[in-house]
């Protein structure tokens, strides 16, 4: 090789003899080799660390229906990895939302992506709908989510810049202000002259942004009335004739029996209409997420528990969902005890087959013998009852007679909290997401059948 660089790659400074027989002695080139091959091993765990996010991804549409095979590929790959496993379990809530930003967010997963186009007939196996949403362009730039999911963004974003939190002096003026106007004649404090006191300190407590700089008294007009339900339903009777009218003057007049339409459950804004025709109060529920929760907290109804922490947009309806979940289940447990106990006493152990309507009886009955026959322990004949057989099993003449109009005060009032319950219930069982109205009515009623099962 020529000293003068003749011959020598363009990229590579000339070399001296002693360099070159470096370059090439068996030590250097074994060094060599062991830095190609640690350089191909991080290429394969980049490669590999793709496809694991991708996989992780489709456990994230697990609880979707329409995304069945997903589910099912993903199963098939975590057989071999027992901590894919794992994440998978760990990301079960997830939203296709959620998941589109994760293809968007890490660059392993869109290169995994370019590469798989060349295979497409395994990819497709592999991914399953995920394939076919990057082949309709789903997870592209220009995909129209991400136009809906911006002007969401920046709805919520502009929503939430109209809140502020008014300091102590202002809180004093507002609360003067607002009693001053006819907005207090709502007002239900055991001491009306207290109203204005009772409402500052309420406003004194909250630490996030709640007032609506554009509509302030209806943002107050709203607060207050929180906070009366809240003042109501803890210091009254559960079904006092007075409380119900209060409630009801809120919430809207649910006691007429209601035709469900389909849209109620389907389309949230229907839903909002539909409450907002029977008289709930909009204002009731017109703050920022962590504003409406803490209001309800300071008003002491009673607060939904969940595991979930919120974050934005589908997600907080997720773990508002959770929550209702878990207070229904625990209400109806106390429901179910209640009646069995109640109605055992007045009409003896074997209380269903003289207590029920004859069609419920049976399917009660049928519900259990298929439960035992498929390996399940011997369970109490109520434990198989539904959420809409409790008012049926109520309101029924004799038992209400006989034993529950002493709880409930009127047949009216019982049917009219489990008709506020229902699109909660109903939605919460087919795991659909629920507003802030849903919230307030569910801890309302919920609250109130625990008080007057727990003067039992």
């Amino acid at each position: 090789m020529s000293r003068s660089g003749e011959g020598t790659p363009k990229d590579k400074f000339p070399r001296n003899n002693l360099e070159i027989d470096l370059y090439d002695s068996p030590a250097i080139r074994e060094a060599r080799l062991v830095a190609e091959k640690q350089d191909k091993i991080l290429q394969e765990m980049e490669k590999h660390s793709g496809l694991r996010l991708i996989r992780e991804q489709l456990a994230r549409f697990e609880e979707s229906p329409g995304f069945k095979y997903a589910r099912e590929a993903a199963s098939v790959f975590a057989e071999s990895s027992a901590s894919l496993r794992m994440v998978q379990e760990q990301l079960k809530q997830s939203s296709a939302l959620a998941q589109a930003r994760m293809f968007e967010e890490n660059s392993a997963i869109t290169r995994a992506l370019e590469a798989f186009k060349s295979h497409e007939e395994l990819t497709r196996m592999a991914l399953g709908p995920a394939w076919e949403l990057a082949r309709a362009g789903f997870f592209e730039k220009d995909a129209p989510w991400r136009k809906t999911a911006e002007l969401a963004s920046q709805a919520i974003a502009s929503m939430e810049a109209r809140f502020r939190l008014p300091d102590h002096l202002e809180s004093v003026l507002l609360a003067k202000q607002f009693h001053a106007q006819a907005f207090v004649e709502k007002l239900a404090f055991p001491n009306e002259g207290e109203a204005a006191s009772a409402l500052q300190r309420a406003m004194e407590r909250m630490t996030t942004p709640w007032l609506d700089q554009q509509e302030a008294m209806q943002s107050i007009a709203g607060f207050a009335e929180i906070q009366r339900i809240g003042e109501a339903v803890r210091n009254m009777p559960a079904f006092d004739d007075v409380l119900a009218s209060n409630v009801r003057a809120s919430l809207g007049d649910w006691r007429e029996p209601i035709s469900w339409r389909p849209e109620i459950f389907a389309d949230l804004a229907v839903r909002g209409d539909f409450y907002v025709e029977l008289g709930f109060n909009p204002a009731l529920t017109r703050f920022p997420l962590p504003a409406f929760e803490q209001g309800l907290e300071i008003a002491g109804l009673e607060q939904a528990k969940s595991e979930l922490k919120p974050t934005s947009g589908e997600e907080d309806g997720l773990v508002r969902t959770n929550a209702a979940h878990d207070q229904l289940q625990r209400v109806e447990r106390l429901l179910r005890r209640f009646i069995d106990q109640k109605l055992t006493l007045a009409a003896g152990a074997d209380w269903p087959k003289h207590r029920l309507p004859k069609d419920r009886y049976e399917a009660w009955l049928e519900k259990k013998r298929k439960a035992e026959e498929a390996g399940a322990e011997e369970r109490p004949l109520i434990e198989y009852s539904d959420f809409t057989d409790y008012p049926l099993i109520l309101c029924r003449r004799d038992n209400w007679r006989e034993v529950f109009q002493a709880f409930f005060r009127r047949e009216e009032s019982v049917r009219e909290t489990f008709q506020r319950l229902h699109p909660v219930r109903l939605d919460v069982a087919h795991a659909r997401l629920i507003t802030q109205d849903d919230e307030l009515l569910l801890r309302v009623e919920v609250m109130r059948l625990k008080k007057a099962m727990s003067d039992a």
